[in-house]
């Protein structure tokens, strides 16, 4: 198959405008305070909750256990990388196409404490991940987030604990086998509501 000298020239030029007419853009949002634990001083049975809240502050979760209780600390980076392409024609030049790719970078500490706060267990876990993607179109001087990552973004649950029986019926009458009622155990923040114990809360979603 032979291609004719305009097409290519035709491509060519077509790759330059889009080139010219294209422009990246960057979103970055961090939550919680960063995790730098000194492991020096963590050992089973002679540390106190009080250690990890003096070098930590406070936990962004915690829950009571059968045997004790327990403090999770998590931090999130969210970064959107926007990728947009505008037109030099009149009304159109002053908007852009957006199109988004987040990603997800988290890090995850748990601490176990027997009864008397005595650091029982402890573990560490960090996640890259894809946090999601989308499109948009808007005014060029902007830059605002086309990635929802609202699932990502909520406040720890500790914080609504005196709202808990003012929720709808369903998720009212699931307090008791809550994750979010500070005893029934942890998850980690983005948890969508079809997993374990909430899916009891979905009774009449629309």
């Amino acid at each position: 198959m032979k291609v004719s000298k305009s097409a290519c020239a035709g491509f060519i030029l077509f790759t330059v405008c889009l080139i010219t007419l294209a422009g990246c853009a960057s979103i970055n949002k961090h939550y919680d305070r960063p995790i730098e634990l000194s492991e020096t001083n963590l050992s089973n049975e002679q540390t106190h909750y009080y250690v990890i809240l003096d070098e930590l502050g406070p936990p962004a979760y915690i829950s009571s256990l059968a045997n004790g209780f327990a403090f999770q600390y998590e931090t999130l980076q969210i970064d959107e990388l926007q990728f947009g392409l505008s037109s030099d024609v009149d009304l159109l030049r002053w908007f852009k196409l957006s199109f988004g790719r987040a990603k997800l970078d988290r890090k995850v500490y748990t601490f176990v404490f027997n009864k008397t706060g005595y650091l029982q267990a402890y573990g560490e876990k960090q996640i890259k991940d894809d946090a999601g993607k989308g499109i948009s179109y808007q005014f060029i001087v902007k830059v605002a987030q086309v990635v929802d990552t609202q699932y990502l973004e909520k406040v720890s649950p500790q914080h609504n604990w005196g709202f808990a029986l003012l929720q709808p019926l369903p998720i009212a009458l699931n307090r008791e086998q809550s994750m979010d009622s500070g005893a029934d155990g942890l998850e980690q923040r983005g948890t969508p509501n079809s997993i374990g114990q909430r899916t009891l809360e979905m009774h009449g979603e629309r």
